[in-house]
């Protein structure tokens, strides 16, 4: 189960996927802030307007299937991931009802019906499995009979099986049982045999040596369905590891959520009262210190789960219990704004924790109890120096082919309009074709080319920010740049005011940005 670049998606890939959004393509280059600077040649590289929402989306197609956002009606947006699914279904359970010996000593034998400890099975439906016998008769005469198990029926006729049985050892073929129902009240199979000679004298297949002669094996059962009474029991349910990735390179960073929210979801088909107790829940820092949830949602850290009802005929039906994690009962807003790497939990199930003798249960080979975890992040929070890495592709155009002779100077321009709370310092390599950069758009390191646009104080945008950079580019690095035709992008992204104050992302927000470059010529 994996929470794998799920914070990605509130801050980082933003501006990557500004820059990388497919508009971003060749244009004219009619933006009147660029076209004013006369140059023999002007190009755009770049040139698109987004907004937020729409950028929601591209970034959820792009990425885990798990998630959905939600365009509330102020406007705000809330990511919603579901992770994988931890699930204990039933057929561990039925895996222990495999089959077993029953020794008969006398022409009416008894044996308990394999269970589980605390378990009384009154009825078990019966998919798959075989049964036969073996006998060692000692007499002289070939015996002939019928055995009988009363408590096993199909469509309603007994299980009966005539046998013969020669002097020494004899024994049954392998009889299917598909499809037949055994049904008790007190985990107690019947067996009635009737062995007669040849002269009709009915007589007892006698044990040697005080070993019984007459053996009877189950093999391979399969159950399609049980029903019964289950006491108060304790087992192993479900054990998980949750990886986390919120800053998903290597780069050094720091995000705020508000207010995070999580739904653990049972989805519970076993029919009899379930109660999970939490053994283990922690979160995993990032230098391996263990952060343990503390939360006031589980009593004597445990709970109850809904479950079908025999009583009321709900057989095949899934009952959920949801359980909520916020600010207001638990300390998960300190846990996911340290940054986790894993989340590790241990549920064990205790079986009809009240005791109740009157609660008939029951399971089905397709009866699971399953555990999601459901992770709600409205669109609302801070970070600071918050990395992203991106590889986009790049087309100079006529450019590539210009006689760099004649050029006096290079020139780059970057203009954004934004309307979101968000500024960005960047860097761009430019890549050769093996991928190693060549040179860089900013000599100097990473610059602040987006700023963020002005925040009230409730975090919600009140203007536009434009701002310009010129990047100058001497011809002799230009004649290296001009045949990238991949740039790596690595930008590090900060909230309004320094990321101290949390801001909101709302659906209207959008940025335009643009790049263009003129080449100079000498004469």
């Amino acid at each position: 189960m994996h929470y794998k670049q799920l914070l990605r998606l509130f801050v980082p890939a933003l501006f990557v996927a500004f820059l990388t959004w497919p508009a971003c393509k060749k244009a004219d280059f009619d933006d009147p802030e660029l076209a004013d600077h006369t140059a023999e040649f002007a190009f755009p590289l770049f040139s698109t307007t987004l907004n937020l929402k729409d950028l929601m989306f591209k970034v959820l197609n792009d990425t885990l299937s798990g998630d959905t956002i939600l365009v509330n009606p102020d406007n705000t947006m809330t990511l919603f991931y579901t992770g994988d699914v931890a699930q204990k279904p039933a057929t561990d359970i039925f895996a222990s009802f495999t089959g077993g010996l029953f020794p008969l000593t006398d022409t009416l034998s008894y044996g308990p019906l394999d269970s589980l400890p605390g378990v009384t099975i009154y009825q078990a439906d019966l998919k798959k499995g075989k049964i036969g016998f073996t006998i060692y008769n000692i007499l002289a005469d070939t015996l002939t009979g019928t055995l009988r198990i009363p408590q096993m029926s199909k469509n309603g006729t007994v299980f009966t099986w005539q046998f013969v049985a020669p002097t020494g050892f004899s024994g049954s073929p392998q009889i299917d049982l598909t499809g037949y129902v055994l049904e008790s009240d007190n985990n107690t199979l019947e067996f009635r045999y009737n062995a007669y000679k040849p002269n009709g004298e009915q007589v007892v297949i006698e044990p040697v040596f005080g070993i019984p002669s007459f053996i009877v094996q189950f093999d391979s059962l399969e159950f399609s369905y049980l029903e019964g009474y289950w006491a108060n029991q304790r087992y192993s349910l479900i054990r998980d590891t949750i990886e986390i990735d919120i800053n998903q390179t290597d780069l050094v960073g720091d995000v705020k959520i508000v207010n995070p929210k999580v739904t653990m979801r049972i989805a519970n088909s076993w029919g009899f009262p379930t109660r999970g107790v939490v053994k283990y829940l922690s979160f995993i820092g990032q230098n391996g210190e263990e952060i343990p949830l503390e939360s006031t949602v589980f009593v004597d850290s445990a709970v109850d789960f809904n479950y079908p009802s025999f009583a009321l005929g709900e057989v095949g039906q899934t009952k959920y219990t949801d359980i909520t994690l916020d600010s207001s009962n638990s300390n998960i807003a300190e846990i996911f704004n340290s940054q986790p790497t894993r989340l590790i939990y241990e549920v064990d199930g205790i079986s009809n924790a009240q005791n109740d003798p009157s609660i008939i249960g029951f399971l089905t080979d397709s009866s699971v109890i399953s555990l999601s975890m459901r992770v709600e992040l409205l669109l609302e929070g801070s970070a600071k120096n918050f990395g992203a890495e991106q590889t986009i592709d790049l087309d100079f155009g006529d450019l590539t082919d210009l006689d760099t002779s004649n050029i006096e100077s290079v020139e780059f321009k970057l203009v954004s309009e934004n309307g979101t709370p968000i500024s960005s310092s960047l860097q761009l390599y430019f890549l050769d074709e093996a991928g190693t950069a060549v040179d860089s758009l900013f000599s100097d390191g990473a610059q602040f080319v987006i700023e963020a646009a002005p925040v009230n104080s409730e975090g919600v945008v009140t203007g536009i920010k434009r701002t310009e950079h010129f990047i100058p580019m001497s011809a002799a690095r230009f004649e290296g740049v001009r045949q990238a035709k991949k740039a790596f992008l690595k930008t590090a992204f900060t909230t309004a005011q320094g990321g101290t104050t949390p801001v909101k992302l709302l659906s209207t927000n959008d940025v335009t940005v643009k790049m263009g470059i003129k080449a100079k010529t000498k004469y």
